[in-house]
């Protein structure tokens, strides 16, 4: 990938996948991000956009628009602190190292499988976290020998 995205894990405000999420943003508003991440993008539901949506309660065009809109990352976490469902930061940290540790049931290893093939055939999705498959299939974590 020619734009690299932070991984999952790094964080902004306590929250991992934000940092990601802003790249993915500017680089879809760019027409740069990579084509398979694009049917993911704010997405509610399981990928890991919809889990932050629904962690924070903010909706999808919403959270866009924002994120275009403010120059820094400090404007942007301070406008997902104020306009996200209030959360401690004990919490915001439990849910974070919640998705850190979550590893994929097996429909979920099957999609990725599709999108990520040459990794899928040297790693067992469903024995790695997320996180973890994610930074190998993007360089920034090496691929455990078998």
């Amino acid at each position: 990938m020619s734009h690299k995205l932070r991984s999952p894990r790094e964080r902004l405000g306590g929250y991992v996948i934000l940092p990601r999420l802003i790249d993915k943003l500017r680089l879809h508003a760019q027409g740069l991000l990579p084509d398979s991440y694009v049917p993911f993008l704010l997405r509610p539901g399981l990928p890991l956009d919809g889990r932050f949506m629904a962690f924070t309660g903010l909706q999808p065009e919403v959270l866009r628009q924002a994120v275009l809109g403010r120059d820094s990352e400090e404007e942007i976490l301070a406008w997902v602190t104020q306009a996200a469902v209030p959360h401690g930061s004990q919490e915001i940290r439990g849910w974070s190292e919640t998705l850190e540790r979550l590893q994929p049931d097996r429909a979920l290893a099957r999609l990725l499988a599709r999108l990520s093939p040459e990794l899928a055939m040297q790693v067992e999705f469903t024995r790695h976290p997320l996180f973890d498959l994610i930074d190998m299939e993007e360089g920034r974590t090496p691929v455990p020998a078998s």
